[in-house]
């Protein structure tokens, strides 16, 4: 029994050691959120007042909706029930703005990893891609091209770990939260419910549990769990075995 357990411990301990961004970010195209995309089918859908079918797209995105913007979903349902089409976008425009904000966050977390912070930062601006018309028509052209700017100086920020060394870049931490900061300055004030009090910046307190889904730390907590437990699954039946024999 031993020798079989000592090659499932060394497993586990391999896996903790192994990055899965996949874990908790579809990958698919790195400048798409799904989540964002759909609001174009919501919107249309609303402005045909088909209440119906609107309602069937938003419960697609339950989950999305439910771990991470319960308010505007709360919100968004009691719109159409009420078929109230402005009030049900303008919620989940907020909702979009919340998942920029949720992006950026862990981008920030992920800052020295550099393919996990870059998908990151990528999800948010495929979310800003969709909120982008209404910054410009409520701030002017200027104002969503500077957020554009923005997005690319970040991701310039982040530098480039290169390939063996080769066309490898600095990191530059400031200038990334710098343009994070202008990003969510901007785009916060324009998209928030109605009696929101908070800024709607994402922190900590808004994953469930106060826990950073789908970083490394939480896989390494979950892995170790399971090799604990499989340690105490092998002893208490090789305690069985000898009590029987």
């Amino acid at each position: 029994m031993r020798k079989p357990l000592f090659i499932t411990v060394i497993a586990f301990l391999f896996l903790l050691t192994t990055p899965l961004p996949a874990f908790a970010y579809s990958y698919g195209d790195p400048g798409k959120e799904a989540f964002a995309e759909a609001y174009k089918q919501f919107e249309e859908q609303l402005d045909q007042k088909n209440y119906t079918l609107a309602k069937e797209t938003i419960d697609a995105y339950d989950k999305e909706f439910t771990l991470y913007f319960p308010e505007a979903k709360e919100k968004i349902d009691a719109s159409l029930e009420k078929e109230d089409a402005d009030a049900a976008k303008q919620a989940y425009r907020v909702a979009l703005r919340q998942n920029i904000e949720r992006r950026l966050h862990f981008a920030q977390e992920q800052f020295d990893d550099f393919g996990q912070a870059k998908l990151l930062l990528a999800k948010a601006r495929g979310t800003y891609d969709v909120l982008a018309p209404y910054v410009k028509e409520s701030e002017g052209a200027k104002t969503s091209d500077s957020l554009y700017t923005a997005f690319d100086d970040s991701l310039a920020a982040l530098g480039n770990p290169g390939l063996f060394g080769v066309g490898k870049k600095a990191s530059d931490r400031e200038t990334f939260d710098q343009n994070i900061k202008q990003i969510e300055d901007t785009v916060t004030p324009l998209f928030v419910l109605p009696g929101e009090e908070k800024t709607g910046v994402f922190d900590e307190e808004d994953s469930i549990f106060g826990q950073s889904f789908g970083t490394d730390d939480i896989w390494k907590t979950v892995a170790i769990s399971l090799v604990i437990i499989l340690i105490v699954i092998v002893i208490i039946g090789q305690r069985k075995k000898r009590r029987a024999q």
